[in-house]
């Protein structure tokens, strides 16, 4: 049995050109230690069989045997439960991380409100106060009666403020919403474009040799894919072509070089919705930061008014309760006070003062001051226009003993622990209005508090798992350094191999037979 001549000489060869490769690779690694989404690459090296393709595991080839090493591609360690499981828990901490966000502007209102220092609580503490003035001789006094009407004027501009920030919240994140479906929309449009880029580039080999793409281009669209899973629940499946499909909420999203878009809708009654360019249905995310933005958009609480209402709590339940506070504070401020009184302090008619009420568009198109029960909110109570128009409306006496038991029970009803119920949407609170108030505040950081900690466990989880992906593709310095180092000894040592061939050859071709020539 005989051999090639220079089989070692192209042994080394191929040994060379391997270690040549794993150092380029390991310096690219290390280049690219910093690179986001960088997945980090090795040299798949198999030894060189001498058999052919119908007689791999038999044969008479001997001579051939001892071939060396060959490359049969350059591949990523990436792992794709933990790629799955990443995107999975990464939604969730994007959805609890936005709520929380959103309550935190939210609560920034509430704080406000419920401060003793401040807000509606100050509001009432002023009118008690203005309250206090009256039930004591000067029940008929005109500068008490200005106190208490500009405290009154200073609760409705109160709930009015209020009112508007709450709005300034819900414009707020509409707003941020469009920007990230923007994002969402560019985002899928490019990894369609990735899909085509590594369909046209990659060979798709069958054999077992494995699959080798464009790994920069691999990397781009991974890292396109984790930062879509913060938006919504996503689901990943690999093709053959080297192409993924990818569904958000159920729906596929992109399949080859194709993308989907997602639209943004607005109703009249505020809420807001999203659905599909394709087909136009609404979307069904489960998670994600674009849920939790629809979420707590729609966030009417357990009792929902509308089909587009989330049982969340989010900024509509706070306007209601801030509708609830100004529709009772007027409910109880016009039933209290007499229009007329008896000689013995004794109310002459079954009608009341009217003191607070609602601006309303009539029919004409006119903005009006209604006291009628039922359209006061917020966003529009005041005060009304015969007592704006007249201090001694306040008076339904002109004894200041008769009229100030009435103003003391306005004090009762409005301070102490006086039950007073308040209905929204259904549900009931009973208290006094500082302890509606306080209820406000404690729901929102009650929610909070819940919110803080999901997000909490769930960021936990996110890290630890992104931790073990780094694990397996992430680039170490140390573990490059190390290879570095083999891959150059590996270099010398084939160099090594080839030198001393080299000069055996030397030994055989050119000073052998010499002896005893002349």
């Amino acid at each position: 049995m005989t051999r090639p001549t220079f089989l070692g000489f192209e042994t080394g060869r191929k040994g060379l050109a391997v270690a040549q490769k794993g150092l380029d690779i390991t310096g690219h690694n290390l280049m690219n230690v910093n690179t986001p989404g960088y997945t980090r690459q090795r040299v798949d090296q198999v030894s060189v069989s001498a058999y052919g393709k119908s007689s791999r595991y038999g044969g008479t080839k001997v001579d051939f045997a001892g071939q060396g090493v060959d490359i049969t591609g350059i591949y990523q360690t990436r792992n794709a439960y933990l790629d799955r499981r990443f995107r999975e828990e990464y939604s969730d901490t994007s959805y609890y991380d936005q709520k929380l966000s959103i309550l935190g502007d939210i609560s920034a209102v509430v704080d406000e409100m419920a401060e003793t220092g401040g807000g509606l609580m100050k509001a009432v503490n002023t009118i008690s106060s203005a309250l206090q003035g009256l039930t004591t001789d000067k029940a008929t006094d005109r500068s008490y009666a200005n106190i208490l009407r500009t405290a009154f004027q200073g609760m409705v501009q109160t709930l009015h403020e209020y009112d508007n920030k709450l709005t300034k919240v819900a414009n707020q994140q509409k707003y941020d919403l469009t920007i990230s479906i923007d994002e969402v929309n560019r985002k899928l449009k490019e990894v369609a474009g990735l899909n085509r880029q590594i369909m046209d580039e990659v060979a798709v080999d069958t054999s077992d040799k494995g699959f080798y793409g464009p790994n920069e281009l691999l990397d781009s669209r991974n890292l396109l894919l984790d930062e879509l899973a913060q938006f919504a629940n996503l689901d990943v499946v690999e093709q053959e072509d080297g192409t993924v499909t990818v569904s958000m909420g159920g729906h596929v999203v992109v399949s080859g070089d194709e993308s989907d878009k997602l639209q943004y809708m607005e109703f009249s009654d505020g809420g807001v919705s999203l659905a599909w360019n394709s087909s136009g249905k609404e979307v069904n995310f489960t998670t994600g930061s674009l849920q939790a933005s629809i979420e707590m958009i729609n966030g009417r609480g357990p009792n929902l008014q509308t089909k587009h209402d989330s049982p969340e709590k989010g900024v509509p339940y706070y306007k209601d309760q801030l509708d609830t506070f100004a529709r009772t504070f007027a409910n109880v401020m016009n039933n209290i006070l007499p229009s007329k009184l008896t000689d013995q302090g004794e109310p002459d008619s079954i009608e009341y003062k009217q003191l607070v009420g609602a601006v309303i568009t009539n029919e004409a198109g006119k903005q009006v001051v209604t006291t009628q029960p039922g359209h006061v909110t917020a966003g529009n109570i005041t005060i009304s226009e015969e007592w704006a128009s007249e201090l001694e409306y306040l008076f339904p006496s002109s004894s200041s003993a008769t009229n100030s038991q009435y103003f003391t029970k306005m004090n009762t009803m409005l301070t102490t622990n006086t039950t007073t119920e308040f209905y929204t949407n259904g549900q009931k609170f009973s208290g006094s209005f500082r302890d509606f108030v306080t209820d406000i505040y404690d729901t929102c950081v009650g929610e909070e508090s819940y919110y803080m900690g999901r997000k909490e466990a769930s960021a936990a989880i996110t890290d630890q798992l992104l931790d073990e992906r780094d694990d397996v593709s992430a680039v170490s310095k140390d573990e490059e350094t190390t290879n570095m180092m083999m891959y150059q000894r590996y270099f010398q040592a084939v160099s090594r191999m080839m030198t001393t061939m080299d000069e055996a050859l030397d030994v055989v071709i050119n000073k052998m037979g010499l002896v005893g020539r002349s």
